[in-house]
């Protein structure tokens, strides 16, 4: 085996460890250096980065006769358990975008984290969060998964925490009179909702365990013919197994009902929410959810069960729901940084509709391939977008785009590149946005989902107006901000985010091409997995994947929503106060999405039901304890305090205390009560 052979047979554990060494080393450095935790976070990542090239040259090595390849460790403290990775085209794909769209948000934070509390712990949770992520692509068994998948849920609530002395400054939300909210309260948010999803994941993974005996996904694959069957003859099991392996998912990727957390965590650094937002958390429910398709693709389409059939439908509907509901919470979002969090939600709904219907097709791997393909373009434009609003937060001093404007004459390199990534996110023909977003509607017209088609469709509209509006908002019009450097920007803010911009264009032209590419290299995989022979499954790679009414219907919307957001937002002409003065419908259609439709509001009002029952609790427990632990002891001295009086010692009384025991039996014997 020659050095390359070497190298490439240990680069997947290379990408996992290495940031995990820098995880380490990072935060005690700090007390050395201040300077030390940046260089330790980016050589690691880099290191990561390198590994993970290697790992795509396995593609080549990867086909019909080795479909996957497998890597084992023993766990140190499970005897007996295997630490196992999986290598396939899925898993080296979505490793290698992780790998470097996290090294990309590295080096941006170099120069954004500079002056920044805190530097050892940001970059030691950094560099765990790159290597829980890293763990959780590439685990081939469920445990490796949860493993990786708790993780990183810790990680983005300890970075959302970041400023957790909660300076009024570091405050999100508003503005006034709206409500605003410390960080710490917003890291707090985003581990309570999403360890609900959680605790539904980890409950439907031991389901399956129970029926399966085995955590492997190989295994699972190949015997889920024999254990699905044996799950659905307990009526309900299969569907209460979907339904709890869905709630990991939706919560993770912020999809309807999970989806408040979100816009909160713009508390954190602007790098925190380029990592949480880009290829990494937020896209770990729709990886997962593409790890368990062949499964339920088995059970739905092999063995007819309408319970496996359920997972694609939850995936699909309410994809589309959060899809539709983010993108018009968006069109009025003040905050720069939240409407990119909402603009993220959306995306994540088309991802998780497209993962919904390829599972509902009898050929889904051209489906499939398309959505990995919109997670490469929206990875890498919605990355770059956060870096754009990490430099104009850095430059104007504000968070809310009504006090930002005219950014263009003195940013024109950041106005132009903003929006090349903006016409991109909203899916301008043929930039690398359309063609993901296409696809997907395309199949779902296939698929004849009527509800989650019309969802999509409206959304492209919502999509292209709040898009435009941020960019007139934060670069057009008069400067509405004074007394900041907006030539102070930092080398390494800038380079990364060019870097994104040039990416985006190499991958917008050839979009068509690079679908089929994934789905030629995916179909090895899952012929592999579903026990499906090339015959089956022909023709599958080689399928037109943009259906002419859907994309023309979305080009016309697009076309005229961008134009109402240009005249409104970058013209000025009308104005949108002017528009809302003369419309109070629209006013009341604001102040209602702004409300994010009472959704947020239910879950406060749930939030403080549970502290008030807690309370009740804690009432009842503090009575319990009088009662119990301080009330009996108490009256058990006072009856042995009385008892004592009576017993003095001497021999004449002890006498008569006995002969008045007996004379009290034995009248009780002759009156028959004993």
């Amino acid at each position: 085996m020659g050095m390359l052979e070497h190298l490439m047979a240990w680069s997947p554990w290379v990408c996992v460890l290495a940031p995990a060494l820098g995880a380490i080393l990072a935060g005690p450095l700090e007390k050395a250096h201040r300077g030390l935790p940046p260089a330790v976070g980016v050589a690691s990542s880099l290191v990561s980065l390198a590994s993970a090239a290697l790992m795509l040259k396995l593609l080549t090595a990867l086909g019909p006769a080795k479909p996957f390849i497998e890597l084992m460790a023993p766990w140190p403290w499970w005897p007996g358990s295997s630490f196992c990775l999986l290598l396939d085209p899925v898993s080296i794909l979505m490793a290698s975008l992780v790998a470097f769209v996290c090294t990309t948000i590295m080096v941006y934070s170099v120069g954004y984290m500079r002056h920044e509390p805190g530097v050892g712990r940001y970059w030691s949770l950094m560099c765990l969060f790159m290597a829980s992520m890293l763990l959780l692509v590439l685990a081939g068994d469920l445990i490796t998964m949860l493993v990786g998948w708790k993780l990183v849920g810790f990680c983005s609530y300890a970075l959302i925490s970041h400023y957790y002395t909660d300076e009024p400054e570091r405050w999100v939300g508003g503005p006034p009179p709206e409500p605003m909210y410390p960080p710490s309260f917003c890291g707090l948010k985003a581990l309570m909702t999403i360890f609900v999803g959680d605790v539904m994941f980890f409950s439907g993974v031991f389901l399956i365990y129970a029926y399966s005996g085995t955590f492997q996904l190989t295994a699972l694959y190949a015997t889920s013919r024999t254990w699905l069957t044996a799950m659905s003859r307990t009526p309900g099991i299969l569907a209460l197994t979907v339904i709890l392996l869905t709630g990991g998912p939706l919560s993770k990727s912020a999809q309807f009902p999970f989806h408040e957390w979100l816009p909160e965590a713009m508390a954190g650094p602007t790098p925190v929410s380029a990592l949480i937002h880009a290829a990494t958390m937020v896209k770990a429910g729709v990886y997962v959810v593409a790890r368990l398709l062949p499964i339920f693709y088995i059970g739905y389409h092999i063995l007819g069960l309408p319970g496996a059939g359920l997972f694609f439908l939850l995936a699909a509907h309410l994809g589309a729901i959060t899809a539709f509901l983010a993108a018009a919470q968006g069109c009025v979002a003040s905050e720069l940084k939240k409407a990119l969090a909402y603009s993220t939600m959306s995306h994540l709904g088309y991802l998780m509709m497209g993962l919904g219907i390829s599972g509902l097709l009898a050929e889904p791997v051209a489906c499939e391939a398309a959505v990995f393909y919109h997670v490469i373009a929206h990875a890498i434009s919605k990355s770059a977008l956060f870096m754009m609003a990490g430099i104009a937060i850095h430059a104007t001093g504000t968070i809310y785009m009504e006090e930002m404007g005219g950014l263009k004459g003195r940013m024109p390199a950041i106005w132009a590149s903003s929006v090349l990534l903006a016409l991109a996110l909203m899916g301008v023909p043929p930039l690398s946005g359309f063609w993901g977003k296409e696809a997907i509607i395309s199949y779902g017209l296939e698929a004849r989902l009527w509800a989650p088609l019309a969802l999509a469709v409206l959304t492209v509209p919502l999509t292209a107006f709040y898009t435009l509006r941020m960019i007139g908002m934060v670069f057009h019009g008069e400067p509405r901000h004074e007394g900041h450097d907006l030539q102070g920007t930092e080398p390494t803010m800038k380079g990364p985010l060019f870097l994104l911009v040039l990416i985006t264009l190499v991958v917008s032209f050839p979009g068509p091409i690079l679908s089929s590419f994934l789905s030629a290299e995916f179909q090895i995989a899952f012929e592999a997995y579903t026990g499906l022979g090339p015959l089956a499954t022909a023709g599958m790679a080689h399928r037109a994947p943009i259906h002419l009414l859907t994309t023309a219907t979305s080009i016309i919307l697009l076309a005229l929503a961008g134009g109402a957001s240009y005249a409104l937002y970058v013209r000025g002409r009308p104005r949108p106060e002017d528009l809302m003065a003369d419309r109070p419908w629209l006013a009341g259609l604001r102040r209602l999405l702004r409300a994010r439709l009472g959704v947020d509001a239910l879950y406060h009002a749930i939030s403080r039901a549970f502290l008030a029952l807690r309370e009740s609790v804690a009432s009842f427990e503090d009575l319990m304890d009088s009662l119990l632990n301080r009330g009996v002891p108490r009256a058990l001295r006072s009856i042995a305090s009385a008892v004592r009086k009576v017993q003095t010692g001497h021999l004449g009384y002890n006498m008569a205390y006995l002969m008045a025991l007996l004379a009290l039996v034995m009248a009780l014997l002759a009156l028959g009560v004993v």
